[in-house]
């Protein structure tokens, strides 16, 4: 079984997949590491030589290989990738898709203090919101296809993988 874990940055897709990978006995893979370790550049050098449009066929080519390849897997994803080159229907009919439905507000707080992420960069605070909302509108009609959705407001991250590992576990 594949899980695709699925949200905007800094919704916890990282951290809550190597959790819920340990809780499963899964591996753990990140697309973007993954992605980076093969083209040997980081996310934003691609972004930044080859322009998003470059790294968006990077990231469905990588996709679908990593998901030809491996079982009993746990991908995060790019908060993007579920956009571009119909990579949710290839996660839907390929595994499960777990959406991680993180509010505005706890992204905001995440972000702001991270300075790594490419789109983010250089941005303040008002535009980092602005951002946020926007990348949202545009993106939940994506995410919201997701097999499941699971809301991480309030939550322990322990909690939010106990809550995954039941529907797993069920399935």
């Amino acid at each position: 079984m594949i899980v695709f874990l699925i949200g905007m940055p800094a919704c916890g897709k990282t951290s809550i997949g190597k959790r819920l990978a340990k809780k499963v006995q899964f591996t753990f893979l990140d697309l973007d590491h993954h992605l980076a370790d093969k083209e040997n550049k980081s996310v934003a050098t691609i972004f930044s030589e080859q322009g998003e449009n470059f790294f968006r066929e990077l990231e469905a080519k990588y996709l679908k290989e990593i998901s030809s390849t491996k079982t009993n897997t746990i991908i995060s994803v790019g908060g993007g990738t579920p956009c571009f080159h119909n990579n949710i229907q290839f996660m839907l009919s390929t595994g499960k898709v777990f959406y991680l439905n993180t509010p505005a507000e706890t992204l905001f707080l995440r972000l702001k203090e991270d300075a790594k992420r490419p789109m983010f960069v250089g941005l303040t605070e008002e535009q980092i919101k602005e951002k946020i909302n926007s990348l949202l509108q545009q993106r939940e009609i994506f995410y919201l296809q997701a097999h499941h959705t699971i809301s991480t407001a309030h939550k322990s991250d322990d909690a939010i993988v106990e809550e995954m590992n039941s529907i797993i576990s069920a399935n």
